[in-house]
């Protein structure tokens, strides 16, 4: 009667310590890690026709660092002539998600992807999904200039595009950011 007390108190470590070391490891593996600089070129990420179409007398790209980890791709032209000359801005980047404050990687990129950076817009969801998801949104300004962003999400990746010009339809800026934002996700999908 004895020896089976032992042996069942000895198999109950034996299970005990196999699943605090398989614990242990878990958490080794899945602990809080911080996002990792960009690998890729931001601006390499779209087409150079694509911006001379989005962008006319586009000036040469900024790349900016932004707030959450983003790097950013700036570009910005003129459009029109004279006096009815007005700049056009487009930006682009991403950012690659790891997981923090006990939320996975998948988590954070969708919260991302659905924070919407205007207070006064009403977001709604792409017509055609980019990625896992993606969400639209746009503004126009008090002097008619037009805005629209599209933030999307492709496995651990946040992506954000937007345009801002004053020469253009609300349904064009919408589709020509959407297409921005198809050919980041493409082109990131492979590459981020």
């Amino acid at each position: 009667m004895r020896w089976r007390i032992g042996y069942r108190l000895r198999n109950a470590l034996i299970v005990g310590g196999t699943v605090g070391m398989g614990l242990f490891g878990w958490q080794t593996l899945t602990a809080d890690v911080p996002s990792r600089p960009p690998a890729v070129d931001v601006c390499s990420l779209v087409r150079p026709e694509t911006i001379a179409r989005l962008v006319p007398e586009a000036s040469p790209p900024t790349i900016e660092p932004g707030n959450g980890g983003y790097i950013w791709c700036v570009y910005s032209g003129s459009v029109g002539a004279g006096d009815d000359r007005a700049e056009v801005e487009l930006w682009f980047g991403y950012h690659r998600l790891t997981r923090a404050e006990g939320e996975s990687a998948v988590q954070r990129a969708r919260d991302e992807a659905r924070a919407w950076r205007c207070m006064i817009c009403r977001p709604r969801p792409t017509p055609v999904r980019i990625g896992d998801e993606s969400y639209e949104y746009g503004r126009t300004g008090n002097d008619g200039r037009q805005s629209a962003q599209v933030t999307a999400r492709v496995g651990t990746v946040a992506i954000v595009a937007e345009l801002d010009t004053p020469y253009a339809s609300r349904d064009a800026i919408f589709e020509a950011v959407r297409s921005l934002a198809q050919e980041v996700a493409a082109r990131c999908h492979a590459r981020c």
